[in-house]
């Protein structure tokens, strides 16, 4: 009776300590900026995750340049760096990726997903570029689209904004907002319904 009861206990710790965490704060950029990112990939980096994530940019709109693991971000205008970490538990599955974005060497963005205390759960098995693709959209919703345009000038006033430019100054004012990740997404996909 004892012995069952601690294995009872023993299962429910260690079930509840099994979780996957994804937290994205997108990215807020500069219309002045370019549409060129340098890709800054972790030393030993697995060759598929620089491809997937230079195909979710592109896909965006970016232009890319990879640069030398371990060049710091502030030799470019816009630079991303990225961590991707494997793990092996009956398959090899993607356990942790950390992507920052740096615009002039200060960071302006974070996507991060870490199923390192996974544990038991069978959701860590995911298709690595499907994340990377999810995390890239999420971090930059807008793409490079309003990227390389300076704002005009108009004498006498303000002129009634465009439907893209009030639907990027709601993006704008939601990403200042601290919400939780899931509050984000469901304002995000009412204002994108919009």
């Amino acid at each position: 009776m004892r012995a069952a009861s601690l294995f009872t206990l023993i299962t429910a710790i260690a079930i509840s300590g099994c979780s996957i965490k994804q937290t994205v704060t997108p990215a807020t950029l500069s219309a002045e900026l370019a549409p060129e990112i340098c890709m800054i990939p972790a030393l030993n980096l697995r060759a598929g995750f620089t491809s997937a994530y230079q195909a979710s940019l592109v896909e965006k709109g970016f232009r890319t340049r990879l640069m030398v693991s371990g060049s710091s971000p502030d030799r470019c205008a816009l630079a991303t760096t990225y961590i991707g970490r494997w793990g092996w538990d009956l398959a090899l599955y993607m356990k942790h990726a950390d992507i920052r974005v740096y615009e002039q060497g200060r960071q302006v963005g974070q996507a991060e997903y870490d199923a390192r205390w996974g544990g038991g759960r069978l959701d860590k098995f995911i298709s690595a570029e499907d994340k990377i693709a999810e995390l890239t959209h999420q971090l930059f919703p807008n793409g490079a689209a309003s990227l390389g345009r300076t704002a005009p000038e108009i004498a006498g006033g303000s002129a009634p904004l465009s439907k893209a430019a009030y639907r990027q100054q709601q993006l704008d004012r939601l990403m200042g907002e601290n919400l939780s990740y899931e509050d984000y997404q469901r304002r995000y996909h009412e204002l994108m319904a919009e």
